[in-house]
């Protein structure tokens, strides 16, 4: 489990692990995880303004995107007996959340 507050520079340093795999501290599923757990901290500030900050809705769509992939990409049955923290997902779209993800 990733140990970091849920804000957008840490957004920002998980996302960045996302793009280096190999050498990261934590799996994709983890960093989908933290950004899951991202969105429902910051839920209550999203039923307050409406609005989603754009690294809130970065997160949502890491969380979302996890989900789609593994659904998209593998069987039921391969599922129940898949090891998600070997599960990668394309480096790319970390590139491009981070590329979102505003300074």
């Amino acid at each position: 489990m990733i140990q970091k507050p849920f804000t957008a520079q840490s957004l920002r340093e998980v996302l960045q692990w996302g793009l280096h795999p190999d050498s990261a501290p934590h799996t994709h599923q983890e960093i989908a995880e933290w950004c899951s757990r991202y969105c429902q901290v910051h839920e209550e500030e999203l039923e307050r303004s409406g609005d989603k900050s754009s690294a809130l809705r970065i997160a949502d769509d890491v969380d979302a995107q996890w989900e789609l992939f593994l659904i998209n990409t593998y069987s039921g049955a391969e599922l129940q007996r898949l090891d998600f923290s070997k599960v990668r997902l394309p480096v790319e779209w970390f590139a491009g959340w981070l590329a979102k993800l505003k300074p």
